[in-house]
């Protein structure tokens, strides 16, 4: 492992915590204001219908960031510590966070419906997202942090494991879903692209093999 790495790692550690904890504090806003609202405590909170589509994105969004994690960890050999380095992962965390402070209504109370704010954001959060996924494999891609020895071994893998063959299919499909996703004004359509994202079968099938997050 390159030792600079670990600079580069503590900082993006931090940037990231900050954008896994909003979406958390988006999710316990979700659960406070129903709770206030069953209990009688609070007269004024109006009934809000929080529905399926932003939750799921919210999950979306952090399922990315596992994602991006995971792809930053796989670059420890190839990234040092200069200049560039650290302002591209300024720019690309930083990405994340404003993506998601969007996912959820800063106010729910103001949004009687969570659907008609999912309809308002959701371009620019998953837009966001797609974005930030083509620069870190262009960047991944031009540093040359996959290795030959990794590439053999993903293929060996493949052609033993069925499951994760067709688990690495899918992946190929995430960048189109992803823009359809940001285009879609179908509701069902938008579950079925938010769900597809889910990288839960990829995680299971390549569990146990070595050398491989």
């Amino acid at each position: 492992m390159n030792p600079q790495f670990d600079y580069i790692f503590e900082l993006f550690t931090l940037l990231i915590s900050l954008a896994v904890a909003e979406m958390l504090m988006g999710f316990s806003r979700i659960l406070k204001l129903r709770a206030r609202r069953k209990a009688g405590v609070d007269p004024t909170a109006i009934e809000v219908r929080v529905g399926w589509l932003v939750p799921m994105l919210g999950l979306l969004v952090l399922v990315d960031l596992a994602t991006f994690w995971s792809i930053i960890w796989s670059m420890r050999g190839v990234l040092d510590m200069r200049m560039a380095t650290i302002f591209g992962v300024l720019v690309l965390i930083g990405g994340y966070y404003l993506v998601a402070t969007l996912v959820f209504p800063d106010e729910p109370e103001l949004w009687p419906d969570f659907d008609a704010y999912f309809w308002q954001q959701k371009r620019w959060v998953v837009g966001g997202m797609l974005l930030i996924n083509l620069a870190t494999a262009t960047a991944s891609f031009q540093l040359g942090a996959q290795t030959q020895e990794q590439g053999e071994l993903m293929a060996q893998a493949a052609q033993q494991n069925p499951p994760f063959a067709i688990a690495m299919l899918i992946l190929l499909f995430n960048y189109p879903a992803f823009l359809w996703l940001a285009l879609t004004k179908g509701r069902r359509r938008s579950i079925v692209l938010m769900v597809f994202f889910t990288q839960l079968f990829f995680a299971a099938t390549s569990w146990g093999i070595e050398g491989l997050l």
